[in-house]
Order: C-alpha cells, then structure tokens, then sequence
C-alpha cells in the first residue's frame, strides 16, 4: 500500500501551444546541476522530437502515487523518500537492468528514468532539492515547478501520446461538408 503524500511538489509541463521550443536547456542545466557536465545525455529530463512541426515534448518524472518504477525495481535500488518526498536511486544496488523505465512505459507513463551513460545505472528527477534547475531556467515557461496534482499519472503520458495531442491543436482537422 503507498502512503499518502503529505507535501509533494512535480514538474508540471505546459503541453499547450506555445509550447517547448527544443532548445534543450533543462537538459544542460538538469547534466550540470547533477554530473558536472553540459551533456544533456547526463539529464534527467528529456525532450523529444516529433513531427510534423517539430514538435518538442519535455518528458519528467511526474512522482506517480503509485510508482510502479519503484514496485519493479528487483534489487530496492529505486525509492521513494515519503519525508522529503522526492526519489533516488542507491548506485550501489542498481544493476542497470532498467527495470523501472519497462515498468513506468507498461503502465502508460513517459519512461521518464533516464540511464547514465558512463556507468549504465538509473537517473531519476530528484526536484533538485526543491529548486529543479530545469523549472528555473526554462525559457519558454513550458516547465513549471508545483504542489503536485491529485492525479499525477494522468500527467505523465508516453511523449508519442502528447507530441500527438499537440499536433492536433497545431493541425486542426476540418470537417468537410458533403
């Protein structure tokens, strides 16, 4: 049974038009913030590309309350802190295996667990410690950091799924008359 969340705050991003406009800057904040690197492959958010537009769709742990990423992991490595609030993954026992991201994709989220490309083990937004560099230096104001809503998963949609809703407002379909 998952207890309650008392205090949470997520990621909230804006999938409306104007929207993300890919110039991948939370990506390097979240890389630096973290790794000490500008490399985005080092983030724990991710923008996708889709098309026609492009259209660019920041995906971010939306801190599901029922966080299946954390009921797949079989070694523990991934947890849910319930006083801080935030997760985390233990390196000493993440195996890689990327569980966690299956889990979080097979349950209609973003896969938002992103994997560190030099050691191969599970990287997930930890907000920041409270100031999510990706919220802070967003320009567009795509990415907003908030208390979190009462139903988080419907927030936290696979990128194909959003880049499709976005292309229907961007694209409108008219009917024709016949």
């Amino acid at each position: 049974m998952v207890k309650e969340m008392e205090n949470p705050m997520q990621i909230y991003i804006r999938h409306t038009l104007p929207g993300c406009s890919g110039c991948r800057i939370c990506e390097r904040f979240c890389a630096m913030k973290h790794e000490k690197k500008a490399n985005p492959a080092y983030s724990r958010i991710k923008i996708y590309q889709f098309y026609p537009g492009p259209i660019d769709v920041p995906i971010v742990c939306q801190y599901c309350t029922d966080r299946p990423c954390v009921s797949a992991c079989p070694t523990g490595a991934l947890t849910y802190d319930s006083e801080t609030f935030t997760m985390s993954v233990d390196n000493d026992l993440c195996t890689g295996c990327q569980d966690c991201n299956k889990s979080c994709i097979d349950h209609g989220r973003g896969g938002c667990i992103t994997f560190n490309p030099r050691t191969g083990l599970a990287q997930i937004c930890d907000l920041c410690g409270g100031e999510p560099e990706c919220a802070k230096y967003c320009p567009s104001n795509t990415l907003h950091f908030l208390r979190l809503s009462r139903f988080p998963e419907r927030l936290a949609k696979p990128p194909q799924l959003i880049a499709s809703r976005i292309a229907d407002q961007m694209y409108p379909v008219k009917k024709t008359v016949t």
